[in-house]
């Protein structure tokens, strides 16, 4: 299938709690009760706490998803979508959604973009909280990709769970 989205993720973990990609590996793929039961993990990349890269799925930079690069990030889109997840995303209560992007997760973050502009430039990237109902990625991604520069037809728009809104109104406390 032709390659259509980026979709950024977070791990849903206490912001600047050290999470492994192994730690992550099993959540997705042990067995119910202990994990999700999933034969694939839900993430393309994993980029740790000090921006450090982890590849769950080796893809080959090109313009199709391939059937062995399909992980589970985002029902009914997976097949179309590449998942880029960060370690963070909770604030110390554990239940309110927290951009806890460390500079380091930032950078690389901004190098995967680019890497991916280079070899699919007509993508469009999104937030996981474009497409379901849940804080992830603690951010509303089309705000700080504009913020960024990235060009409006690589920029995803949807919102309809109001979260631009709901982020808009969280950095103003």
């Amino acid at each position: 299938m032709k390659f259509q989205y980026l979709i950024i993720h977070c791990t849903a973990t206490l912001a600047g709690r050290w999470v492994s990609a192994e730690d992550v590996k099993k959540w997705h793929t042990k067995p119910k009760p202990y994990g999700n039961g999933w034969k694939q993990v839900g993430y393309s990349d994993l980029i740790l706490l000090d921006g450090s890269r982890h590849q769950f799925v080796k893809h080959n930079n090109d313009q199709i998803i391939d059937s062995f690069e399909i992980t589970n990030g985002v029902a009914g889109i997976n097949s179309i979508s590449r998942h880029l997840c960060y370690v963070g995303g909770l604030d110390s209560s554990h239940k309110a959604p927290l951009d806890s992007r460390t500079p380091q997760q930032i950078s690389t973050m901004l190098d995967i973009i680019g890497e991916v502009l280079g070899y699919a430039p007509n993508i469009k990237i999104a937030g996981h909280n474009q497409f379901d109902n849940k804080g992830c990625p603690s951010f509303f991604a089309p705000t700080w990709l504009k913020q960024l520069g990235i060009p409006e037809h690589n920029i995803e728009w949807r919102d309809p769970f109001g979260y631009e809104r709901y982020f808009k109104q969280a950095w103003k406390r």
